[in-house]
Order: C-alpha cells, then sequence, then structure tokens
C-alpha cells in the first residue's frame, strides 16, 4: 500500500520536467491547493496521475517557504487561511502556469481539519521521485512562515505578559495582608 499522501506526478507534470530536462531550464512549482474531496488517485498504465485539477479545491496559495534538504527532498511550508471549514482530503502542487504537477490523496485518511476562524500553517517533506530533481525547483513567495504567526504570538505573548502582572500583583496584595515582606 502506498504512503498515505504520497504525491504522485500528473502526467502533465511529467511532460513539463521531461521538457525541462531535455531544455536545459526547470519547471517552477509555486502553489499548493487543498481540497476537501478524498479518493485514491487514479493512473495511468505508467503510474502517472491523469487528473487536471483538484476534485474539490477549496483554496489555492502560493508557497511560502521553501528549503532544500537534499537528495531531491524540499520542506515547503503555506499558510491556509478564509472562510469554510473542511477536512483538507486532497492536495494538489502546481506550476507557475497553472498546470497540476502532482496531486495526493486518500479514500478515507484527511490530513487535517480547516476552520474558518483559524489560519492553517502547513509544513510538508516533498519528494518527487518520478521525475528528475534537477529539472523542478520549488519557488516561496515569503515570507518566511515565522514572520507569518507574528500576530498570533504577539497575542499569546501579550496573555502571558498580563497573568504574569496580575500574578505579582496578587502575590503583593497577600503580603500586604499576611505583613509577610
Amino acid at each position: 500500500m502506498p504512503d498515505i499522501f504520497t504525491p504522485v506526478v500528473t502526467e502533465a507534470g511529467f511532460n513539463a520536467a521531461l521538457a525541462a530536462e531535455t531544455g536545459g531550464f526547470s519547471v517552477d512549482v509555486t502553489h499548493v491547493a487543498v481540497g476537501s474531496s478524498g479518493y485514491a488517485v487514479a493512473t495511468n498504465q505508467v503510474g502517472r496521475a491523469t487528473q487536471l485539477g483538484l476534485v474539490a479545491e477549496e483554496q489555492r496559495v502560493a508557497i511560502q517557504d521553501a528549503r532544500d534538504i537534499g537528495n531531491g527532498q524540499t520542506d515547503i511550508s503555506f499558510v491556509i487561511d478564509g472562510p469554510g471549514s473542511y477536512y483538507i482530503r486532497e492536495i494538489g502542487f502546481f506550476l507557475a502556469d497553472g498546470t497540476l504537477f502532482a496531486v495526493a490523496s486518500d479514500p478515507v485518511t484527511a490530513l487535517m481539519w480547516k476552520s474558518d476562524v483559524s489560519r492553517a500553517a502547513i509544513a510538508l517533506e516533498l519528494v518527487f521521485e518520478a521525475v528528475n530533481s534537477s529539472a523542478i525547483q520549488i519557488v516561496a513567495a515569503g515570507p518566511d512562515l515565522t514572520l507569518l504567526m507574528t500576530r498570533e504570538i504577539a497575542t499569546v505573548s501579550a496573555i502571558a505578559m498580563r497573568n504574569a502582572l496580575e500574578n505579582l500583583r496578587l502575590a503583593d496584595r497577600i503580603r500586604t495582608i499576611t505583613g509577610e515582606y
């Protein structure tokens, strides 16, 4: 049984990578889309995905951060936010021209739950084994994901500081009442 959410390169993605390798350039994977439909990815006789898009695409975003690990592996991260609550059950990787390069889904398992009241920061280890990795470039739009989470970190820090200040006030009040200094 294949690993859950292992991307399957599409026929169009394979052809784009082959043309890039033959032509001496690379194809740019720039966007990730998530969807709410879960299924077994249909493949042709040579094992390439046959679909051209996600079955139930919910949102498409630019890749925020990409770090080349080596041996064809890239760690990517991106943020899904906005309206809509759904289980993320399919994910697609798109080239700069909008071509679906690879797709991953599972008929039973979801990657995660996306709520309409919060943002989902997603980090993935990405390896496309069906094509020469030198023909692919993962392009990040930035900023680094840690910068995107600044608002959340500031909110949590402010709450922690308010709690610490309140604890100091309570401790001072207890010392005043008990006469202990």
